[in-house]
C-alpha cells in the first residue's frame, strides 16, 4: 500500500526536512523611544539612562519561541548581537555606558558598553560583551538597566534604543508540533 502526501503536508515538512531537526536560529528585535531631560544651563551628573519601555522584549521574544514551536528548555543561545543607540541633537553628554540584563533569580549581567560620545555624534552601535542569556529568558524577563556617566545634556535629547537578540534551540519543539 502507497502512502501519498498532501501537497500542504508535503509543504509544512521540508522546513523540519531542511532543519534536519537540527539547530533553529532566529532574531528578536525591538525598539524603545524615550527623553533625556535636559538639565538647563546649571547641568547635573548623569547616572542612569531609562530603558523601562524595552521591559516587554521578553514578551517578543516569548511569542517568537511560541511561534517558532520552541520551548524554554530548548534553548542552546540566547544572545544580544545589536544594541544601538540614535539621539537628537547628539549623545555627547555621555561619557560612558554599561548596559545590564537581569532577571528574577539570575545574576545581573554586563551585555554592551561604549564610551568616548563626540560631540555631533548621532548614532553608536556599543560593544558587545558575548553575554549568554539563556538562563535569563528562562527565568522569564531580560530586564535592561544601564550605567551613565557624564553630564545631562543641556536641552531635552530624543533618545531611539534599538535591541536585536540572537536565539539558537534545536528544532525539536518545531518538530514535534509537525508530528
Amino acid at each position: 500500500m502507497r502512502h501519498r502526501l498532501r501537497p500542504s503536508a508535503l509543504a509544512a515538512l521540508i522546513p523540519l526536512i531542511l532543519l534536519g531537526c537540527g539547530l533553529l536560529r532566529f532574531e528578536v528585535e525591538q525598539e524603545d523611544e524615550s527623553t533625556i531631560e535636559g538639565a538647563g544651563l546649571l547641568g547635573e551628573v548623569l547616572g542612569a539612562l531609562d530603558f523601562t519601555g524595552l521591559d516587554d522584549f521578553q514578551t517578543s521574544i516569548d511569542g517568537e519561541l511560541e511561534d517558532q514551536g520552541v520551548a524554554p528548555g530548548d534553548l542552546r543561545h540566547v544572545q544580544l548581537i545589536a544594541f544601538e543607540l540614535q539621539a537628537e541633537p547628539d549623545l555627547a553628554f555621555v561619557e560612558r555606558l554599561d548596559v545590564y540584563v537581569s532577571a528574577d533569580g539570575v545574576d545581573e549581567v554586563r551585555v554592551a558598553s561604549g564610551e568616548g560620545f563626540a560631540p555631533g555624534q548621532t548614532e553608536i552601535a556599543l560593544q558587545l560583551d558575548g553575554a549568554e542569556l539563556v538562563e535569563h529568558v528562562v527565568a522569564g524577563g531580560l530586564r535592561f538597566r544601564a550605567e551613565a556617566t557624564g553630564s545631562a545634556p543641556v536641552d531635552d535629547t530624543a533618545l531611539t534604543t534599538r535591541v536585536v537578540v540572537a536565539v539558537e534551540a534545536t528544532a525539536q519543539g518545531a518538530c514535534n508540533q509537525a508530528r
